[in-house]
């Protein structure tokens, strides 16, 4: 068997112990590289791993809408597993050399659909406890948030993709041009920021997930089969997601943030400039200008 540090240099991301949440760095990377190192010589691939994830992330929404204390252990079990299958398909596929944007392509897929399902799962289980259906649009409410702030990245970059498909002439592809990952900033001090940041790592998916399972622990314990635990919860992340998703759009459209990472990813040729007309992007020398638009 390979030795974990061999195992580690390969499959692992270059700065895996430096980028990325707490849990990432310090849990769920050493923990899912044990499991990288005992289903590799079976011949699981990432796509598999993948798929794995997936079910586990669907399994535990439908534990979730089982509207019971047992139903959530099984439901918060369930997610912690697929945390950890979710980074097992990454380094299978850094340690086999197949990273592909079609194996990215579908662990996004995995993602959303997670972030959608559990939060569904969850407010259909409490209508099931309760018959409260008002706790049903909750979790629906909860779910298409959550589904709006982890999409705004995607759709940029389709709105990157839409851009490029409508350029006559030849832009220069910048690596990192819109910084690549790095830590974690350090928790804010200013009291409204810190509560914008608190807003913001409340629907973070590792505190969600970890959120839940002590829930779950806490309703099983108590003997809380109403599930008032998880209902005060619900009721208390469904509005922050939603400011949290209105507040990102806001945002992102007041200052322009697509506009700035398009031009920090794909620079005009010195000399040159992007001027839309007709429908078209047109990259041409500054002085012929036309009757285009310039973004200069």
């Amino acid at each position: 068997m390979t030795p974990l540090a061999e195992l580690e240099r390969r499959c692992q991301k270059p700065d895996h112990r430096r980028v990325g949440n707490w849990m990432a760095r310090r849990v769920a990377r050493p923990a899912a590289l044990r499991i990288t190192r005992v289903v590799a010589p079976c011949g699981i691939t990432a796509n598999m791993a993948t798929l794995a994830a997936w079910a586990c992330g669907v399994a535990a929404a439908a534990a979730f809408a089982w509207g019971t204390s047992w139903g959530w252990i099984a439901g918060a079990l369930l997610l912690q597993l697929w945390y950890l299958l979710d980074h097992v398909d990454g380094q299978l596929a850094r340690l086999r050399g197949t990273a592909s944007l079609d194996g990215v392509q579908l662990d996004y897929l995995m993602h959303h659909t997670v972030n959608l399902l559990v939060p569904l799962g969850i407010g259909a289980g409490l209508f099931v406890r309760t018959l409260e259906p008002l706790w049903a649009l909750a979790g629906l409410i909860w779910g298409v948030a959550m589904l709006l702030i982890t999409l705004q990245h995607d759709a940029r970059a389709k709105a990157f993709i839409k851009r490029l498909k409508r350029v006559h002439g030849s832009l220069e592809a910048t690596g990192g041009g819109a910084a690549r990952p790095q830590p974690q900033p350090p928790i804010p001090r200013h009291p409204l920021r810190l509560l914008a940041w608190t807003a913001r790592k409340a629907c973070e998916t590792h505190v969600v997930m970890n959120m839940l399972t002590v829930l779950a622990v806490g309703q099983l314990l108590l003997g809380d089969s109403r599930l008032l635990l998880g209902s005060i919860f619900l009721a208390i992340i469904a509005p922050i997601a939603v400011a949290v998703a209105v507040c990102d759009i806001i945002r992102s459209q007041r200052q322009s943030t697509v506009e700035q990472e398009f031009v920090a990813w794909f620079r005009v040729p010195s000399g040159r400039e992007l001027v839309f007309r007709d429908g078209w992007w047109f990259v041409r020398p500054v002085e012929d200008r036309g009757d285009g638009k310039s973004l200069d």
